[in-house]
């Protein structure tokens, strides 16, 4: 029996300088999809460089380029005039909105057109806003049909705005990849940090560990994602083997880098599920992370773990100790390689990602 055609408005937010991974999350999506879901993306971009609103379509998306900090109920206004036409002749609608931010739109979208609206949440927002646990004053999900979670932490979250819509986890993945390049032979022990700039991020923070291993050892980073050469933390690092790969959009380009890489590093502050970890865990790699709990929770025992303070303070030293035991200890590497890449296998491929994802669109429009 044929299946119902169901139409999927995705909408999001991005700084047009940076890496970002709900980017990453749509993309995979598209490429799981069966043919009977069609999905469409609203994709607000700013960046300091924008003077004014543009906004362009293609087939899968609907572009809006705008200044930073431009009044947001003049933009959604601006997409509903522009699209609604559009919009208006999508059967079996499922609006799905990256909270926080974006879920106002989706409330205007469902007051126009027949639709569901689904909220995801790919983010700790509590934690990555340094609101030192509190929780936002309203509950962004109130009147959603449900609500994705991209892992088992994101709970905390729901409990502390006092969310009663249905939910359910579904975990963030990637295809498994095809490795190509063989690792230079070069003597040079690299580390990949794909996380790029963004200060939440904590690259700033191991810094200091950096510089040290690389008093003993022979190494590189290399840091992917987007940045602003303006930044003051590029006067600090010119010492340092860092090489500033830069904004990679194809994950074809970005697997490269993991394939030449020895190990990953992972400095956030927050973190639900982020790609570059399945990313990592996928291309075998040992990890070396900060305890945040999204990350605790995504790598299990396939990482290094260094602690922090009550304050977000991290413990540099032991992130170098650990650094130099990876170098040095071959077992180690395989050890961790090895439980990274069944971690993978096991909870984030793209398979699994989108068979629960389309199990959840067909039950809405029921």
């Amino acid at each position: 029996m044929k299946k119902p055609i169901i139409n999927v408005i995705e909408i999001d937010g991005r700084d047009a300088r940076f890496q970002t991974g709900i980017g990453r999350y749509f993309d995979v999506l598209a490429t799981q999809m069966p043919d009977h879901i069609k999905t469409t993306r609203i994709i607000f971009y700013w960046s300091p460089e924008y003077n004014e609103i543009h906004i362009t379509q293609t087939d899968d998306e609907i572009s809006v380029r705008h200044p930073v900090g431009y009044p947001a109920q003049i933009l959604f206004d601006a997409v509903i005039a522009f699209a609604g036409n559009r919009i208006s002749q999508m059967q079996n609608l499922i609006i799905k909105s990256n909270c926080l931010g974006y879920e106002n739109l989706a409330y205007m979208l469902r007051s126009r057109f027949y639709s569901k609206i689904v909220g995801v949440l790919h983010c700790l927002p509590h934690r990555a806003m340094g609101n030192q646990g509190r929780f936002p004053p309203h509950n962004p999900f109130f009147n959603m049909d449900h609500v994705i979670l991209v892992c088992d932490h994101g709970t905390e979250f729901l409990k502390g705005v006092k969310n009663n819509r249905p939910h359910s986890v579904i975990y963030n993945g990637i295809e498994v990849p095809k490795i190509t390049t063989k690792k230079p032979n070069d003597g040079v022990f690299r580390f990949i940090f794909a996380n790029g700039w963004a200060k939440h991020k904590g690259m700033e923070r191991i810094l200091p560990a950096i510089r040290t291993v690389a008093q003993k050892h022979k190494i590189e980073v290399m840091v992917i994602g987007g940045f602003d050469p303006k930044d003051k933390v590029f006067e600090e690092i010119g010492d340092l083997p860092i090489n500033k790969v830069g904004l990679l959009e194809n994950p074809n380009d970005i697997g490269k880098y993991y394939e030449m890489a020895d190990c990953a590093l992972f400095a956030s502050y927050s973190e639900a599920c982020s790609f570059a970890g399945i990313e990592a865990m996928a291309y075998n790699l040992p990890v070396i992370s900060t305890d945040a709990a999204g990350l605790v929770e995504m790598f299990g025992r396939a990482a290094l773990i260094v602690k922090s303070d009550g304050d977000g303070k991290l413990d540099v030293d032991d992130f170098a100790n650990q650094m130099c035991r990876v170098i040095e200890s071959g077992s180690l590497r395989m050890r961790l390689g090895m439980l990274s890449y069944g971690r993978y296998k096991e909870r984030y491929t793209a398979r699994k990602m989108a068979k629960d994802t389309v199990k959840l669109y067909e039950s809405l429009i029921k």
